[in-house]
């Protein structure tokens, strides 16, 4: 064949083997893909494998005999010590010598469990608490003087700031002076 002859031969045969090639490559991969996975080679050897077939058989019946819990047989030559343990001395209790008895009573320590208190229940500040710290208005205080007296009574420290604040929700009743003092207004 020249290479005219030639030319148009591949330009026909180049499509066909492009369209075909892929699916036939996506086939191979697949195939041997299946073909590791499953089929390993026969010939290859474990690496654990034993070195001799006597020895493999020695190591199952051996495997075997200790599943089925058969005790091994002793030899008659053998001679087995009787079991017979050693018996213990006994000692001889010792007298206590007699302690005369004391005609006082004897302090003893009284045991008491310890049961924990039930949890604080919350304190909700009250218009009557704020009133009782202003003396209904007798005495005038400042924020911090307030909110210790408030502390004592039992409240928390913010709590009690919340309440003297001046858009808080007993800003109506009490009365705040540009110094800091605040006081109550009935």
């Amino acid at each position: 064949m020249n290479a005219k002859q030639t030319a148009p031969l591949l330009a026909t045969l180049v499509p066909v083997i492009a369209e075909a090639a892929p699916p036939l490559l996506i086939c191979g991969a697949i195939f041997l893909t299946i073909k590791w996975l499953f089929f390993e080679d026969e010939k290859k050897q474990p690496e654990n494998a034993p070195a001799n077939a006597e020895a493999k058989n020695h190591r199952k019946t051996a495997e075997t005999a200790f599943k089925t819990a058969v005790f091994r047989p002793f030899p008659a030559k053998m001679s087995v010590a009787p079991a017979v343990a050693p018996l213990p001395t006994v000692i001889q209790p010792f007298s206590v010598p007699s302690v005369p008895k004391f005609s006082a009573p004897v302090p003893t320590q009284k045991i008491t469990a310890q049961i924990p208190l039930p949890p604080n229940k919350k304190k909700f500040l009250t218009r009557a608490d704020l009133a009782n710290v202003f003396h209904h208005g007798a005495r005038a205080l400042t924020r911090t003087a307030a909110v210790a007296a408030l502390k004592n009574l039992g409240f928390g420290k913010t709590a009690a700031y919340e309440a003297l604040s001046p858009n808080g929700r007993f800003s109506d009743w009490l009365q705040y002076a540009p110094d800091g003092i605040i006081a109550w207004t009935e």
